[in-house]
């Protein structure tokens, strides 16, 4: 089985790199050639093209709710995202929810059949720091653990 770790974020605005630094910390520890561990700075159906051709995709990324504290994780399924599917102005600007409908129905069976999302919920996006706040900092060894206990690399 073809598996991608992809790790969403932008390393230059604060708790928003947390998918970037933890894929970084995780292409040093995946040694199977099964596996392929790839960052992004990109979302929506940029992604469609990266997931396109594996079997299972782990996706990890950033995640701002309303109750959450800074640094809990949250796994995912599709499926968990129903009631934000939708398009926004523009198709460019879909989100990961909108993006994984759309190439569902647009890349059949090249579309991933298992995909996981393991959220960190972040605290502090909002100013040009490659700075992360100390509780999301914290999540990336945990998270890290996570996503090879997954792959079954653990």
């Amino acid at each position: 089985m073809k598996t991608l770790a992809l790790g969403i974020g932008n390393p230059i605005l604060g708790d928003d790199g947390i998918g970037f630094y933890i894929a970084q910390e995780l292409a040093n520890k995946v040694k199977d050639e099964r596996i392929d561990v790839k960052d992004a700075s990109t979302n929506g159906l940029d992604l469609l093209d990266m997931v396109a051709g594996y079997d299972k995709v782990i996706i990890i990324d950033a995640i701002k709710t309303e109750k959450g504290k800074p640094g809990e994780i949250y796994k995912l399924r599709p499926e968990d995202f129903s009631n934000t599917v939708h398009l926004a102005t523009s198709l460019h600007d879909a989100n990961l929810a909108t993006a994984i409908e759309i190439g569902k129905k647009l890349l059949g069976d090249q579309m991933p059949k298992e995909i996981v999302v393991f959220a960190i919920q972040i605290e502090q996006v909002t100013k040009f720091t490659e700075e992360m706040t100390e509780g999301v900092k914290e999540t990336i060894a945990k998270v890290v653990n996570l996503v090879l206990e997954e792959t079954g690399s653990a």
